[in-house]
């Protein structure tokens, strides 16, 4: 996994719960780097996850929720360190709709060795539903980045689980408040 990821949940934890608290994570963790991340590096996701593992049993917040707050705040991020990326799509819907056909297939160009998930959006029941799948169990992640993405274009629409066959798929269904399901 790209050292992006790393070196931005090491920010989020330190502003959630301070730089202590993040320290006290990498410490436990026993990373064989020595919690060492460098944005350009690649490092297995083994690490990613007993991170959140850690975090969770030392906060108390359980580790889904971790990762979807992670989530929001990476797609924040993602807004501040590629602007112009972001700024390329004038809507949530239409961001999301390039992630799999546009964004990702950057990605690859700018880190060849990345592997990125596969998104895709399409309409169902008059409602937009993204599908995330991936070889990393990261579904609370996207779910996350997905809610990021839709505060960051002040879409008032909500996302809710629709299926989750396991943490490494997903797919979420963007809708109305009025419609979501009960």
């Amino acid at each position: 996994m790209k050292g992006l990821i790393f070196t931005e949940l090491m920010d989020f934890m330190e502003h959630k719960a301070g730089a202590e608290f993040a320290e006290d994570v990498l410490d436990a963790a026993d990373l064989p780097n020595g919690g060492a991340f460098t944005a350009i590096g690649t490092y297995p996701a083994a690490y990613a996850l007993n991170m959140v593992a850690i975090a969770s049993d030392k906060s108390g917040i359980p580790a889904a929720e971790l990762s979807a707050e992670y989530g929001e705040w990476l797609f924040h991020r993602f807004t501040v360190l590629y602007p112009d990326i972001i700024d390329r799509y004038p809507t949530a819907e239409i961001m999301l709709d390039h992630v799999g056909s546009h964004i990702h297939e950057e990605v690859v160009i700018l880190y060849p060795d990345a592997k990125p998930p596969h998104i895709s959006m399409q309409r169902e029941d008059g409602h937009l539903v993204v599908n995330y799948s991936s070889h990393r169990p990261m579904a609370h992640v996207a779910f996350g980045l997905v809610k990021g993405c839709l505060a960051h274009y002040r879409d008032s629409r909500i996302v809710e689980w629709l299926t989750q066959a396991d943490p490494t798929s997903a797919s979420f269904r963007i809708t109305d408040m009025g419609w979501a399901a009960a």
